[in-house]
């Protein structure tokens, strides 16, 4: 996000910049470093300047002690997340999904139940869902497809539902996939087919506050989310949320740069294409991968 240039615009002092640190870290369980001081001055600048107000204490002032500090929280969410992706971001994952766990599952499930957990604006659950439709067309499974995706920014939850999308987000996805689940608006823009919206729910959602949105998932995706968390943080979400959300014989995908190993008391690592995949300690494989 490029610098909004205010004149004579107070700047983010180390005092109060320490005050939004712990309150980011209170309610979203993200910490921010010393160094990121200057990037939580330009994002929340612009939405100091449009409530009028005159500095970062008045904002701080806002989001703790007004009437309107609940409804305030949200923008300030908004403002603080990162939300850059793109379709089929991390192959090896979905080419593990395709030709290992969606085979495995298709033989004993009728209802695949999945959780895009930090999903951005629509991305990574739209792509669960085309690799899980081409996989149970191939396969000749003809179950349903249930997909869950949250993430604490409404401003990318609206867009996330709304699907539409420019080329620079297309640039990883097979071609196939864009000519069967986009419609081409031109001008280098497409929008997801209303058929394919209908199976991913989109919802506001805290990982670090709210309990998670439902349980016996079969697979649970995370990705790249972890590495803003601290390890107290990355294991109570791990095992506390997730875990408990999970099908015994499910899933869990992270991020590639991320890892659970000697983070985790109820998790394992899977072992499928070198790809960072988890299950249940206690999970048993039907088939040797």
């Amino acid at each position: 996000m490029a610098k909004i240039e205010i004149p004579n615009f107070p700047e983010l002092t180390d005092d109060t910049f320490n005050l939004f640190r712990r309150l980011i870290y209170q309610e979203m369980g993200i910490n921010m470093r010393d160094s990121k001081k200057i990037l939580v001055a330009n994002r929340l600048r612009k939405r100091i300047v449009a409530l009028k107000l005159g500095s970062y204490e008045e904002y701080y002032r806002l989001l703790t002690r007004s009437e309107s500090a609940e409804e305030e929280l949200g923008h300030f969410f908004d403002s603080i997340s990162t939300n850059e992706t793109y379709f089929y971001r991390g192959d090896n994952q979905f080419s593990a999904l395709e030709k290992v766990i969606l085979p495995e599952l298709f033989k004993r499930r009728r209802r695949l139940h999945i959780w895009s957990a930090g999903s951005s604006s629509g991305e990574e659950p739209y792509t669960i869902y085309m690799v899980t439709a081409e996989a149970a067309r191939s396969l000749h499974w003809s179950g349903e497809i249930a997909i869950v995706a949250t993430d604490i920014n409404q401003e990318v939850i609206a867009s996330a539902r709304q699907g539409e999308y420019g080329n620079r987000a297309l640039r990883d996805l097979p071609q196939r996939y864009i000519d069967t689940y986009f419609k081409n608006l031109d001008g280098g823009r497409y929008r997801i087919k209303e058929d394919v919206k209908r199976h991913v729910l989109f919802n506001v959602h805290n990982l670090l506050k709210d309990e998670p949105p439902g349980k016996g998932f079969d697979v649970i995706f995370c990705r790249n989310v972890l590495i803003y968390f601290d390890r107290p943080t990355q294991r109570k979400l791990i095992d506390g949320k997730f875990a408990p959300a999970l099908a015994a014989d499910g899933y869990l995908f992270i991020g590639n740069s991320e890892s659970l190993l000697g983070e985790s008391k109820r998790f394992k690592y899977a072992q499928i294409f070198k790809s960072p995949i988890y299950r249940p300690v206690d999970a048993r494989r039907e088939e040797n991968v």
